[in-house]
Order: C-alpha cells, then sequence, then structure tokens
C-alpha cells in the first residue's frame, strides 16, 4: 500500500515536467517594433557572418553553462547576478578537428567583478558537431 502511494506520487510529480513550456524569447510589443525602419536590412558597417556550426554550437554549450531557468540566489551581490546574465559573456571558438569545435567563454570586460578584480574565464566546452553533443567541459 505505501509502496502504491509512493509510486503515485512519483508518477504525478513527474508528469509535471512534461507539462513545463519550452522557452520562448519575449518579443516586444507591436507598437515599439513598429519603430524600427522596414524592411530591416542588416548594414555593410558592422556586419558578421556566423557559421551555422558555430551559432549551434555556442547556443548549445550556452545552455548548459547558464540554463534559462536558473537564477541567482535571493542573497546574491550584484556581482554574482551579472554573472548569471548571458550578455555578460563573450565567446571564442576554434576547430579542434573536424568533428568538435572547441567553444569558451570569458566574462566581457568590465561586465562583472569578483572580489575587486574582473572575473575572466568562465568555461570551454568541446561540442561535437556531427551528434550535437558536449563531449568535455573545462572550468
Amino acid at each position: 500500500m505505501r509502496f502504491s502511494a509512493l509510486l503515485l506520487a512519483a508518477l504525478v510529480c513527474s508528469g509535471c515536467a512534461l507539462f513545463r513550456r519550452p522557452f520562448r524569447p519575449e518579443h516586444a510589443p507591436k507598437e515599439e517594433a513598429a519603430k524600427l525602419p522596414y524592411p530591416l536590412w542588416l548594414p555593410e558597417s558592422g556586419r558578421m557572418q556566423v557559421p551555422a556550426t558555430v551559432a549551434a554550437a555556442v547556443s548549445l554549450a550556452l545552455d548548459d553553462m547558464l540554463p534559462r531557468d536558473v537564477a541567482p540566489p535571493r542573497d546574491a551581490t550584484p556581482d554574482e547576478v551579472c554573472l548569471y546574465r548571458r550578455d555578460s559573456y563573450d565567446a571564442e571558438t576554434a576547430p579542434l578537428n573536424d568533428d568538435v569545435l572547441l567553444v569558451s567563454f570569458r566574462v566581457r570586460e568590465g561586465a562583472c567583478r569578483a572580489e575587486g578584480k574582473t572575473a575572466t574565464e568562465a568555461a570551454t566546452y568541446a561540442i561535437d558537431v556531427r551528434t550535437w553533443r558536449i563531449l568535455a567541459v573545462q572550468k
């Protein structure tokens, strides 16, 4: 009887996880979007092309390093909160070989301070670009 009750409770709780909405980015109100010039054209100056494999690998690694559903602790300092923000990190990438792309994150210069000095290296990921798996993480 006790086992049945525990099993039922486990099934109910695990079922709740199935109903979580996937992350969807916030969109600005239509009034704010209407202020942009249309059609949207990329200017020649400052334009960057990011290869699809690089964009996907950076996104995969960033989702692992800073999951979107994780928030800083309630008593976090402003500097600790900064380290939970995705826009605090710059990314660098380099191929290790044809199948593996290295993705390294560093705290953007001047973005966050830890104990009076700028925090720098965050993590380096080895991403398999054929199977889209994280092979290794070095923190």
